[in-house]
């Protein structure tokens, strides 16, 4: 079986990919990982031209098209992003808006989990927020939204000093 580890943080050492690589080693007994830092990736974002609807691909040669077929040859799927202005970064809002070229049958029965770090206490909304739209997302598309992982971290507060959190994305995995 394989899992994709979408990292999502601009920073390759961030909070969200430290916690994230926890969760990805506690994973490789049972999956094979397939591993993207999407600030790596340089996807370009959606013309929304609907070229993929007839061709089943991207018009756009930037490597979502492998990327694409790496997320539908995987039967779980752990995205990882910072919090930015009470949503995902950027490159992973990018990314996601790119899955647009697969076909609904391309999504079911994978589950998803989802790691989010931010500033903000975990009661505050920006956590609220990042469940619900990948609760969404999963009723959507016939994912199974197999888990969720915030936590307040940041440069004073560092997620790889905290022993919680880290014991936390060990068992975001074991729950899947």
């Amino acid at each position: 079986m394989q899992m994709m580890m979408i990292y999502s943080s601009p920073r390759k050492r961030g909070n969200s990919t430290t916690l994230a690589k926890v969760f990805a080693q506690t994973s490789q007994n049972q999956y094979t990982l397939k591993e993207v830092h999407l600030q790596d990736a340089q996807l370009q974002p959606c013309r929304a031209c609907k070229w993929c609807k007839t061709h089943y691909r991207c018009v756009i040669e930037d490597g979502m098209n492998e990327l694409c077929l790496t997320f539908k040859e995987s039967e779980a799927i752990c995205f990882s992003t910072p919090v930015f202005w009470w949503g995902v970064s950027a490159q992973l809002k990018l990314f996601i808006d790119r899955l647009y070229q697969l076909q609904m049958d391309d999504f079911k029965d994978k589950k998803l989990s989802v790691i989010a770090t931010g500033e903000d206490t975990l009661d505050g909304v920006q956590y609220r927020l990042v469940k619900e739209q990948f609760e969404a997302i999963c009723e959507y598309t016939g994912m199974e939204f197999a888990g969720y992982l915030p936590v307040c971290a940041d440069d004073d507060n560092p997620a790889g000093e905290n022993v919680e959190a880290l014991a936390q994305a060990r068992a975001l995995f074991t729950g899947m």
